[in-house]
């Protein structure tokens, strides 16, 4: 749930949070906010760089990682989100010494809702861009008349939800159901459950 105004919202952080809000804004992250797709092509190289990481960290050989994130999010989805939506398919970016550090997708709404973000942890991490990136992306929400702000499934990561719930942010545990004719999700998930332990694959 969202307060009225951005100051309001801040007040009503934790101590600990609206310092790091104020470290992103202080240590070199220059934040522009994108509203129609501008920046979307550099959006998608940051992300491409954050696969990278993740299949580092979890023991997945890099090009399977890129080809399994192109397949499941393809920028012409992305693209077609952006003709569809307007300005309401907003981009907010944060740079360090002008190159792309992180950023985030959010679309805006009367329940506005963040889609996909990426990040370049050796130039984020220092500098809190991602908090500069957020936090920007609240006052936009606030500014749009957005009520609440759904920051997306967190997959069970105590750090992702940890984050989000700096900002306000409250977790709901909630159910999945898919209605299939064939067991498709079933057979999919057995065939991954298979790859990962051939490669080694760590969640």
């Amino acid at each position: 749930e969202l307060h009225p105004t951005p100051d309001e919202h801040l007040a009503s952080l934790s101590g600990s949070a609206r310092r790091q809000v104020r470290l992103g804004g202080r240590n070199g992250a220059e934040v522009v906010v994108d509203r129609g797709g501008r920046l979307l092509e550099q959006h998608y190289a940051l992300f491409m760089r954050s696969v990278e990481r993740w299949a580092s960290k979890q023991h997945e050989p890099v090009r399977l990682a890129r080809l399994r994130a192109a397949r499941r999010d393809p920028i012409t989805k992305l693209r077609a989100m952006s003709e569809a939506l307007g300005d309401r398919f907003m981009i907010v970016m944060a740079s360090v010494d002008g190159r792309p550090a992180s950023s985030a997708i959010v679309l805006l709404g009367p329940t506005s809702r963040y889609v996909r973000g990426a990040m370049d942890i050796e130039l984020a991490g220092p500098t809190r861009a991602s908090f500069a990136v957020q936090w920007r992306a609240i006052e936009e929400i606030i500014a749009f008349g957005s009520r609440r702000y759904h920051m997306g499934e967190s997959g069970g990561s105590d750090g992702i939800a940890g984050f989000k719930e700096k900002f306000g942010a409250q977790p709901l545990d909630h159910h999945e159901y898919r209605f299939e004719r064939l067991p498709l999700t079933a057979g999919v998930d057995l065939a991954k459950r298979t790859v990962k332990r051939t490669i080694g694959f760590r969640d």
